[in-house]
């Protein structure tokens, strides 16, 4: 058993040893020169030396300096790195990580693959899900820029819900640039060992400068790159949407091509291996293999791990130091030790997570506090919104829009949240800032007529209730007559008082007359965040000067809008289009040209 167990370990820094022998001696000088006389002696008379030279007990004096002996051999121990040796399993299959990038540019939609190139890729994710389910993966997809759709996880549901809404339509920007994907799949990727990380480009062909790039990125990326090739080396023609087909420069049909000889070249010198895109699963049973995700060849083998434990002999040296101590500073020290801490204010969350991490915890629980402790300024104009405190959040808003005069969707936003905080001409202001901007913004160009027929409803609606205050006026009961109590109802003041009270209930439920949840409809045009920098929608938070039930049908307006936002289109290709948009305008700020 001990010839075993002291096999485990060893020295990580065997020559610090080299230091004891050093370090004996000099325990030893010390005691020496401590130990003898003193030059008084030779000096001072023998009936003074007795009063006036003090003895050290001999028992005491040699241990002191064994102590400091013991506490040197200690130190020395620590620093030579005593180390045990244990077992780490291996990466298995369930532990590795893959990235998938996925060529999103309108050569994907070549239907040289029946029906087109797109659609077959999106079996083959489909394909590799379901032939992985324990794995991690993640998702890139890349046109003229590059944008990642879900990060590595195990969740294949997200996954499942976004593949179907990967069209080239989404990205902000045409092209194909796949070395900016790789780019992000080595930042991804980064903290992970190089064995346990394998990329898999599904590309539908790349030429020239690009294929350098790629060379480039895939031997910066240190992980093992294979490649699938979507097409045929024949290529079909692209069609457009409007009509007609794609075409180059010079005004012809272009016909992308897959050029699978030079993506061979480049997946056999970087571990990984190319494969064609094929009907069955022997296009991923090769490649898979390749990459070892499913393959015999992964270590199983447990590699053996040296844990140092010199920090662990250091706490010997404390009570070591207190034994050698003078008398008394022990017991001073533990004193100190004992002393009252100054109180602070800082939380202890404060170590662990950023005041927006913070705050992104509260938003559902707590809106207001989350929209005070947030520092990212789109996240805070947010939180005041769900918080139903549209005039911070259209301030917050603006403040955004002096930073970034140029983005449509903060000019979106801005307007959205004063119309909820019901400043109706500044939010028509706003709408026309994002079409100055985006002519073709449809949900800018809705709201903005939704307002308009709100305002001109409610001008309307003015009008007879203005004459209805003035006809009672005109003609006075006749003497004779019994008049009429208020308990009948049809009085000025009690016209007045309904005229009123329609006329607050639709200001409050921002619904105009004859058109139930007009308002709803308008400021419910996206799902936002501010991640995106989408539009806000109407939650069923209403804002804290709310008629509520004391209106006249609110109930039933409240239902018709409930009825109009489940009718909503759930579309994740949107949300993912606003979301790409967003990315691609912040890098521009930034000084990044991501496009082709």
């Amino acid at each position: 058993m001990w010839p075993d167990s002291l096999s485990q370990f060893a020295l990580l820094r065997p020559w610090w040893l080299l230091l004891l022998p050093l370090a004996y001696w000099l325990c030893w000088r010390l005691y020496r020169h401590k130990g003898g006389r003193s030059g008084w002696e030779t000096l001072l008379p023998p009936h003074l030396r007795t009063a006036l030279l003090q003895r050290h007990p001999g028992g005491s004096h040699g241990r002191r300096y064994l102590l400091l002996a013991l506490a040197w051999t200690v130190a020395i121990l620590a620093l030579s790195g005593p180390a045990r040796e244990r077992a780490v399993e291996a990466p298995g299959p369930d532990q590795q990580a893959l990235v998938i990038v996925l060529d999103l540019s309108r050569h994907m939609l070549a239907t040289d693959l029946t029906p087109n190139r797109l659609t077959r890729a999106q079996h083959k994710i489909q394909d590799i899900i379901r032939h992985n389910p324990e794995q991690q993966i993640a998702l890139i997809v890349y046109a003229g820029s590059s944008h990642l759709v879900t990060p590595l996880s195990r969740d294949r549901n997200t996954l499942n819900n976004l593949l179907a809404s990967l069209q080239p339509n989404i990205m902000p920007s045409d092209g194909r640039q796949p070395d900016q994907a790789l780019s992000l799949a080595t930042n991804m990727l980064a903290g992970l060992p190089p064995r346990s990380t394998q990329v898999l480009l599904m590309t539908s062909g790349l030429e020239g400068e690009t294929l350098k790039q790629l060379e480039q990125h895939a031997r910066e990326l240190g992980s093992r790159l294979a490649i699938l090739g979507i097409g045929t080396s024949t290529g079909s023609p692209v069609p457009l949407s409007g009509g007609g087909f794609m075409r180059d420069a010079q005004g012809s049909i272009l016909l992308p091509r897959l050029d699978a000889q030079s993506l061979a070249s480049i997946a056999r010198r970087y571990g990984g291996g190319y494969h064609g895109i094929t009907l069955d699963d022997s296009d991923l049973d090769h490649l898979l293999r390749t990459l070892s995700i499913r393959s015999a060849n992964i270590d199983t083998e447990p590699s053996q791990h040296l844990s140092d434990l010199g920090h662990w002999l250091l706490l010997l040296l404390l009570p070591l130091a207190a034994l050698g101590a003078r008398r008394g500073w022990f017991g001073l020290l533990l004193c100190a030790m004992l002393l009252p801490q100054p109180s602070e204010a800082a939380s202890w969350r404060d170590l662990w997570w950023t005041p927006d991490q913070q705050a992104s915890k509260l938003l559902e629980s707590d809106a207001v506090q989350a929209a005070e402790r947030f520092d990212d300024p789109a996240w805070k104009a947010w939180a005041w919104y769900q918080a139903g405190d549209y005039s911070r959040a259209a301030t917050q808003y603006a403040e955004l829009i002096t930073q970034w005069p140029d983005n449509p969707e903060y000019h979106f936003n801005h307007g959205t949240a004063l119309a909820m905080a019901e400043r109706y001409e500044e939010a028509l202001d706003a709408y026309e800032q994002v079409l100055t901007r985006v002519p073709e913004h449809q949900a800018a160009r809705h709201n903005r007529s939704r307002i308009e027929a709100w305002l001109e409803a409610q001008q309307q609606d003015a009008e007879p209730s203005a004459e209805q205050d003035q006809a009672p006026a005109k003609a006075e009961p006749e003497p004779n007559e019994p008049s009429v109590g208020p308990s009948q109802g049809n009085g000025p003041d009690h016209d007045t008082d309904n005229a009123l009270s329609e006329t607050e209930t639709s200001s409050a439920d921002g619904i105009s007359p004859g058109s139930a949840g007009s308002l709803g409809e308008q400021v419910s045009d996206a799902t936002p965040t501010p991640g995106d920098a989408a539009s806000p929608t109407t939650s069923n938070q209403q804002p804290a000067n709310d008629i509520g039930s004391a209106a006249p049908g609110w109930r039933e307006s409240e239902q018709a809008l409930q009825l109009w936002l489940n009718d909503l289109p759930d579309d994740p290709g949107e949300l993912l289009r606003r979301k790409f948009l967003y990315q691609h305008l912040q890098r521009q700020d930034a000084g990044f040209d991501d496009s082709p």
